[in-house]
C-alpha cells in the first residue's frame, strides 16, 4: 500500500483517538467551569466554552504524551498493522492492533466526514447569501428610524443596513466587513419597546461581531465533527452567546424585567418557525428562551470583584487541568512491523542486531535517594528497520528503574538482525545496569 497513503492515515487515526480523549475531558472540565461560573456571568462562561472548543481541536496536534515528557513514536515508521496504545505510563501500555487496510478506512472516513461538513457549511452560506439578496429595503418611517438609531447609538456601533425578507420570523444579523439586519415582514407593527428590545438585542451580536466569530467557530469544530462533546460544546456557546446579548439588551433598554416582558411577546408574536436554514443570528438563538427569562427576572446575588475573580481562576484551572490530563493520558497510534511478520530467534543463520545508538538510564528520584541498585532486565522486539518495538520488562527491579530502563530501551537504535544477509525481526532481551558511582 502506497507510503504517504499509510503516513496520512496513520496520523487521520492519531488524531481522532487522541481528540476522542481530549474532548471528553475539556467536555467534564467545562461542565463543571460552566457551574462555578453562573453566578459571575454568562459572558465567562462564554469564553470558557470557546477556550474548550478551540483547546479540543488543536491539542490533540500535539504529539502525544507530549506533556508528560514521553517520546511521541515515529508515525511514519512502516507498512503493517498499527497499534494504537494507550498509556498510564511507559511501562503500563494496552496495545491493540488494527490492519492497515482498516486505518486507511477510518482515514477515509474522517476525510469524508470532514468534506461533507464543509460542504454543508457552504450550503448555509450560499442559502444565507441567497437569502440576503432576496430581501428588499423597507419603506421605513420616522418612528423606525429613530428606533433603529437609538439602538445603533445605545450599542455603541453605526446604524446598520435594514433589510425586510418574508422568508424569516424574527431579526437576524449577518455580514463580515457590511453588517447587515434583516427584519421580518411586519416587524414594526409591535409595540415601541417591543421593538426596541430586539433591536437592541441584534444591535448588541454586531456590536460583538457574533456572525464573524460564529462562523470561525463552525469551521473549527468540523475537525472534530465526529464527536458528541463537540455539539455539547457548540449548543453551549450559542445558549450563553445569547446570555452576553440579553445583558447588554436588557442594560440597553428601560429595565431587566421591561427587557423580559418584550421578549415573551415577541416570542409569542414571532412564534413560526424559520423556513431557511442559514448562518444568520437572530434573537431566539439557542432555545433556551425560559432560561434567559429566568435569568433576567429573578435576583442574581452579587458577587465582589475579588470572588469573581476567585471563580474564573478556578474554572479556568479545571479547564486547564483537563487539558492537562488529556495531554498526558493520551491513546497515541504507532505503526508496527507487521503482525504475521515472523518473529527470530537469535543463532544459526540469525545473525544478531547490532547496537549502533543507546542512551544511558537515569535514576528515579525514589531509587537515587534510597541509594538503590541493580539490574532490570528488559525484552523487545528489534524489526526489520532497527527500531525496538514492544519493550516490556522481562524480570522487574523496582523503584521506578523499570520505567526508565524501557524509556532508555524505546531510544536505541539497532543494526537488524539478519538471514541469508535480509533483515529480519528479532526478539531479545536487554540488561540495563543501574550503579551509583
Amino acid at each position: 500500500m502506497n507510503e504517504f497513503v499509510l503516513t496520512l492515515s496513520g496520523w487521520v487515526t492519531h488524531y481522532l483517538t487522541h481528540s476522542a480523549v481530549v474532548l471528553i475531558a475539556l467536555g467534564a472540565a467545562g461542565w463543571l467551569g460552566d457551574r462555578l461560573l453562573r453566578r459571575v456571568g454568562p459572558g465567562a462562561r462564554h469564553r470558557l466554552w470557546i477556550a474548550a472548543l478551540l483547546a479540543g481541536v488543536v491539542l490533540p496536534l500535539v504529539p502525544a504524551g507530549w506533556l508528560s515528557g514521553m517520546r511521541h513514536p515515529d508515525t511514519g515508521a512502516a507498512a503493517g498493522t498499527v497499534t494504537v496504545t494507550y498509556r498510564m505510563i511507559a511501562a503500563a501500555a494496552e496495545r491493540w492492533t488494527i490492519s492497515p487496510t482498516l486505518d486507511v478506512a477510518i482515514g477515509a472516513g474522517y476525510l469524508l466526514t470532514v468534506l461533507f461538513c464543509l460542504a454543508q457549511l457552504l450550503w448555509r452560506w450560499r442559502r444565507t447569501s441567497a437569502m440576503a439578496r432576496r430581501s428588499m429595503a423597507p419603506m421605513l418611517n420616522a418612528r423606525a428610524v429613530r428606533l433603529l438609531d437609538e439602538a445603533a447609538r445605545l450599542a455603541g456601533i453605526q446604524v446598520p443596513t435594514m433589510r425586510c425578507s418574508a422568508e424569516i420570523h424574527g431579526p437576524v444579523v449577518l455580514g463580515w466587513l457590511r453588517p447587515l439586519l434583516i427584519v421580518p415582514e411586519g416587524f414594526f407593527d409591535v409595540k415601541d419597546e417591543d421593538i426596541a428590545a430586539a433591536l437592541a438585542h441584534e444591535c448588541a451580536h454586531l456590536a460583538r461581531r457574533d456572525f464573524a466569530k460564529n462562523l470561525l467557530y463552525e469551521f473549527a469544530a468540523v475537525a472534530v465533527a465526529y464527536h458528541p462533546v463537540r455539539w455539547m460544546i457548540r449548543r453551549k456557546i450559542a445558549e450563553t452567546r445569547e446570555l452576553v446579548c440579553d445583558e447588554m439588551a436588557a442594560a440597553a433598554s428601560e429595565g431587566r424585567a421591561e427587557y423580559a416582558a418584550s421578549l415573551l411577546r415577541l416570542a409569542k408574536a414571532m412564534a413560526a418557525p424559520a423556513s431557511v436554514s442559514s448562518h444568520a443570528i437572530g434573537v431566539f438563538d439557542g432555545d433556551i428562551l425560559e432560561e434567559r427569562i429566568m435569568r433576567l427576572t429573578m435576583d442574581v446575588p452579587k458577587m465582589s470583584r475579588m470572588q469573581k475573580i476567585t471563580m474564573t481562576a478556578v474554572a479556568t484551572c479545571a479547564l486547564l487541568g483537563g487539558a492537562w490530563t488529556a495531554m498526558a493520558v493520551p491513546l497515541d497510534v504507532t505503526p508496527q512491523a507487521a503482525a504475521q511478520e515472523k518473529i527470530y530467534k537469535i543463532g544459526g543463520d540469525v545473525k544478531p542486531p547490532v547496537l549502533i545508538h543507546s542512551v544511558d538510564a537515569e535514576f528515579s528520584k525514589k531509587a537515587k535517594d534510597a541509594k538503590f541498585q541493580g539490574v532490570a532486565v528488559v525484552s523487545c522486539i528489534v524489526d526489520t528497520d532497527g527500531m525496538p518495538q514492544h519493550v516490556r520488562t522481562k524480570r522487574k527491579l523496582g523503584m521506578g528503574l523499570d520505567e526508565k530502563a524501557i524509556e532508555a530501551v524505546q531510544q536505541y537504535r539497532f543494526q537488524p538482525s539478519t538471514l541469508h544477509g535480509k533483515p529480519v525481526a528479532v526478539a531479545i532481551t536487554i540488561e540495563v545496569n543501574f550503579r551509583l558511582y
